[in-house]
């Protein structure tokens, strides 16, 4: 197995014995030393039971992905270690290098010793942790949570990792700042677990990694928490959500600032109600969003085909998992896009956007506000599980660079002006860009009549031939006056983005949350001597189908790599552009892409087509 650059860290443990705690402040500390993060997690569909695990990579320079490997675990219970011996095994015995380091308790262990004898002529060290004991002694005779093991072993590994135990200290307390005595007993168990590691492994292997040499000021967050970052900053009013894995997240960030920030949140009985109620707040003028995955969204589709026909503004964050039906709820795939795009019956203006990373949701989710609002139409916000759930560390976003758009109002003066003719308001009024005058509710004396039947330029009902293709070619005109303006758009919003050389051999071909993947074997891939450049989709539609095969033109060998069984974005290419990929690198079993994963792939592709680094 080939090792990365970078440490791998990885805790484990059933679902309820605090494995994402420990993963996201470990996260946060070690930000806050200079490095850089990325953090992911794999979880069974269970409230309680059920295994669970969090890996944490991270470097002196960027990483974006996970390596299959362990340089650090820290088992919470014997399923961690030996997986729990039925159909499904979980156990990471196999995922450790010459050199790993296991931190488990064996006093409170069942697993049989000779596996750690293995584990000891395979070169890997045990840091024996009576973590239950030390539990219990802390508690001094009082009540005893075991959940807090977790913090003991958060101790060691601080220690195993060579970090400044004060700074993951701070981080701790400033976790639980609202329950101080909370707070101080977390701190006190990483401490005494800290302590435990330098008493009694003061001559054992440690993995230190130089931070950079300047604090990079990075922030470290989910794609749910930017998406909910996001829409605040687009001038978020109204957010309907009925929880759905793994949206579900995007509704408690912004339950945390709703009050700061004047936001009204819903949480009705089904996704039926959540967007027609998005759409009738819309339809009053409060910028609105909703958030859901695959199953939610498919009882959404009839209802967003109404926000197009009634070209009533609309934000929909969809966070697909695998499916078909409930599917696997709690793991990974890139498989709605189909979905997304042809939501609804009919043709209907709409933009789909693919972030392919925390950061980019945050512009994407700011900007399909302002899309929505300024084209007066639905936008989609599509990523997975994988952004949604995975913490990555970026720089802070330049919130400067994100304009506030609104829609085009009908004037006073407009509205004075038909009043006094004895006309009357045309809500879809035929214009060059397809975007007609809205009229604000209450406006005096102007009657805003809308209809999901095919409408004249007033909003009645007609099936007058001319009508309705006036209509339906006045609407389609709306997304060629926004593909005009995106290609004239700053960096971050461009369609298609290219990494790496522009002129390489090889081009690798990726869309959402294989972008970090790609970008790490990009750097792998050309330091073993490849001519590789990287080519990241940014719009299902209006596909930009122009930029890509301005993107690829030149590649001898074009790849492309996808989280699901069908080749989605390859059929998507190929319909748009008539260009057909040479290989085709999926993934479907509910897991994202590692880097050594990938690495294998692309190496075993490069060697069929004889090219050599």
């Amino acid at each position: 197995m080939k090792r990365f650059r970078g440490v791998s860290w990885m805790i484990g443990g059933a679902a309820g014995l605090g494995i994402n705690t420990v993963a996201e402040l470990l996260s946060k500390a070690l930000v806050r030393h200079g490095y850089y993060v990325f953090s992911n997690i794999e979880y069974e569909s269970l409230i309680r039971g059920g295994h669970s695990y969090f890996r944490v990579r991270y470097d002196n320079r960027p990483v974006n992905s996970h390596v299959d490997y362990v340089d650090v675990l820290l088992a919470l219970d014997d399923v961690s270690l030996v997986g729990d011996g039925g159909e499904h095994t979980y156990g990471h015995m196999d995922e450790f290098l010459e050199g790993s380091v296991l931190i488990f308790d064996t006093e409170s262990s069942r697993v049989d010793k000779k596996v750690f004898e293995e584990l000891k002529e395979k070169g890997v060290y045990i840091y024996d942790v009576p973590m239950t004991r030390i539990v219990r002694e802390a508690a001094e005779g009082g009540k005893v949570n075991l959940v807090v093991r977790n913090m003991v072993g958060f101790g060691v590994s601080t220690y195993v990792l060579g970090l400044d135990k004060k700074i993951v200290e701070d981080v701790i307390l400033e976790r639980f700042a609202k329950r101080p005595q909370i707070a101080e007993a977390n701190r006190r168990l990483h401490e005494l677990g800290y302590k435990y590691a330098l008493e009694h492994f003061k001559d054992g292997v440690r993995f230190i990694v130089d931070p950079a040499k300047e604090k990079n000021g990075l922030l470290v967050a989910t794609g749910n928490h930017m998406a909910a970052a996001g829409a605040v900053k687009a001038g978020l009013r109204v957010w309907v959500q009925y929880p759905m894995t793994p949206a579900s997240r995007i509704y408690r960030y912004l339950e945390e600032v709703k009050d700061k920030y004047g936001i009204f949140l819903v949480q009705p009985e089904s996704e039926l109600a959540v967007v027609n109620i998005a759409i009738g707040a819309a339809y009053g003028g409060a910028r609105s969003g909703v958030a859901t995955s695959g199953g939610g969204f498919a009882l959404m589709s009839e209802a967003i085909g109404l926000a197009g026909i009634g070209e009533i503004p609309l934000v929909v964050v969809e966070v697909s998992r695998p499916g078909p039906s409930t599917g696997l709820p709690t793991r990974q795939e890139q498989g709605d896009l189909r979905q997304v795009l042809h939501a609804g019956q009919g043709y209907y203006p709409k933009a789909v956007i693919l972030p392919g990373d925390p950061y980019e949701v945050f512009f994407d989710t700011a900007n399909a506000f302002n899309i929505a609002w300024k084209y007066q139409m639905p936008v989609i916000v599509h990523y997975d599980k994988h952004i949604g759930e995975s913490l990555y560390s970026f720089p802070e976003p330049d919130q400067s660079i994100i304009p506030l758009e609104d829609a085009k109002w009908l004037s006073e003066e407009e509205a004075k002006a038909i009043r006094e003719s004895g006309g009357n308001y045309k809500r879809y009024m035929v214009t060059e860009d397809g975007v007609s005058p809205w009229l604000r509710l209450g406006t005096e004396g102007l009657v805003l009549w809308t209809t999901g039947n095919e409408h004249d330029e007033y909003g009645n009902t007609t099936e007058d031939i001319e009508k309705r293709v006036a209509q339906m070619d006045k609407r389609y005109r709306k997304v060629e006056t926004f593909m005009k303006e995106l290609e004239e758009k700053f960096d971050y919003y461009k369609p298609i983005q290219v990494f790496g050389d522009p002129d390489g051999d090889i081009a690798i071909v990726g869309w959402g949350s294989t972008k970090g993947v790609i970008l790490d074997l990009l750097e792998v891939m050309n330091n073993d001597g490849y001519n590789v450049r990287f080519i990241q989709v940014r719009y299902a539609y209006p596909f930009p189908s122009e930029a890509f095969k301005k993107a690829i033109e030149g590649s001898k060998v074009k790849i492309i790599v996808e989280n699901n069984f069908d080749g989605l974005m390859e059929g998507l290419i190929r319909e748009n552009t008539l260009i057909p990929m040479d290989y085709s690198i999926r993934k479907y079993d509910g897991r994202p892409f590692s880097l050594g994963y990938l690495y294998d792939k692309i190496s075993s592709i490069l060697k069929e087509v004889k090219i050599v680094g």
